[in-house]
């Protein structure tokens, strides 16, 4: 049957990793090294895990003989069983499918933050473009008063003691 990784028949059984590991270890599970990377064969989770149910094609004997054959014709003489491949490929599709949705949420989440985040630098610009106006014409009022009282002409001691 198919070799899948660790992770995934962790997924397909519904068993934690550690305890796949923890069977591997006890000698109740085999794995297969291919390139120093460990995969367990589809058909040893189903020997082992009845919660694992490898797809099984419910025909005919007389058909299953004929497609055997023929595929045997196909694939030079060696027969390959691909029920167990294709299953695992549409769990991987679905498993795919999960993350892009998930992906899509995170993105929407993070443009609808950052819509957020401009419109509050936009609230805060405005607020101090405001406060700047303000601060000018406080200034040039001051100035204006100021310069009014210089233009302004002196007055005599006499005046400004009796008024």
């Amino acid at each position: 049957m198919a070799k899948i990784s660790i992770s995934e028949a962790s997924r397909l059984t519904g068993k934690d990793r550690s305890t796949l590991h923890r069977h591997i270890k006890s000698g109740k599970l085999s794995k297969i090294m291919d390139g120093g990377v460990p995969f367990v064969d589809t058909s040893e989770l189903a020997r082992v895990y009845s919660s694992f149910k490898a797809p099984i094609a419910v025909q005919h004997d007389a058909k299953v003989l004929q497609n055997s054959e023929m595929r045997q014709a196909a694939t030079g003489g060696v027969a390959v069983d691909a029920t167990g491949e294709i299953e695992l490929l549409r769990l991987k599709l679905q498993h795919a499918e999960e993350k892009m949705a998930i992906e899509e949420n995170r993105r929407r989440e993070s443009e609808h933050r950052e819509r957020e985040a401009r419109e509050e630098i936009t609230r805060l610009l405005n607020i101090v473009e405001k406060q700047t106006y303000l601060l000018n014409a406080a200034s040039g009022q001051d100035a204006l008063q100021k310069e009014l009282l210089e233009n302004e002409p002196k007055k005599g001691w006499l005046h400004r003691l009796f008024n």
